[in-house]
């Protein structure tokens, strides 16, 4: 499975070009999940979003359409991933009112947040039970295979953000793989394509593949979501 979609759908500077013209915003994300199946909610990593949104997000997608949740910054960012089993829990079981459409929860750390061995091992081993998790670790020293050996044996999924790390440096540590394409400089065709087949060659091992390219104001942004699935339908 190969699920390629947005960090992000509410935008309104959108009507008119990606969402028809006349949508309104309560409307935005019932016709987005026409268009892919999947979003990355960075919404988030900032508040506490309020059930009663959780429960609308749920009801207006199909039930095979899949949401990355995006942890708190008081897990990632506040606490650095010490001490913080109760949050994710508090976290999770929120999540998890998306029922069969909670896709991953994405971890995302400080770009100065350095590997450490034990604290990362602690981390893993408390995190609650049901999810898939995937791990954005941006900073060098996480480019381990140690890092990656604890990821496997815990089942969390290594997040490439492309802006960081080459995709081709990817290191699969679970049954999920997890891009973030969100390159601050444009993608030329040929780099769509590389990145297109890396995909493809990781789904062909029979791994499933969350693919989100970055999320913007301007529509163009759209451009390269959209041309890569063009891709991997050509494929």
């Amino acid at each position: 499975m190969i699920r390629i979609g947005r960090s992000g759908f509410s935008y309104p500077e959108w009507i008119g070009d990606f969402y028809p013209r006349g949508t309104k915003r309560d409307g935005l994300l019932a016709y987005y999940a026409t268009r892919f199946d999947a979003v990355e909610i960075n919404m988030s990593f900032r508040r506490d979003v309020e059930e009663a949104t959780i429960d609308k997000w749920r009801d207006a997608t199909p039930e095979d359409f899949r949401f990355t949740m995006k942890a708190h910054q008081r897990i990632t960012h506040y606490k650095r991933l010490v001490d913080v089993g109760e949050n994710v829990r508090e976290f999770v079981e929120r999540a998890q009112r998306l029922g069969t459409r909670l896709g991953i929860v994405l971890f995302q750390t400080r770009s100065n947040l350095a590997f450490d061995a034990e604290v990362l091992e602690n981390f893993c081993a408390s995190l609650h039970p049901g999810p898939t998790y995937a791990l954005e670790a941006r900073h060098e020293s996480f480019a381990t295979s140690e890092c990656d050996e604890i990821l496997r044996r815990h089942g969390v999924a290594r997040c490439l953000n492309d802006d960081v790390f080459e995709p081709e440096t990817y290191t699969v540590t679970a049954p999920v793989v997890y891009f973030r394409f969100h390159r601050e400089k444009p993608y030329e065709p040929d780099e769509l394509q590389m990145r297109a087949e890396l995909v493809q060659k990781i789904a062909s091992d029979g791994v499933d593949v969350y693919a989100f390219f970055a999320h913007e104001d301007n529509p163009e942004s759209i451009r390269p979501a959209l041309r890569f699935q063009e891709l991997m339908s050509a494929s």
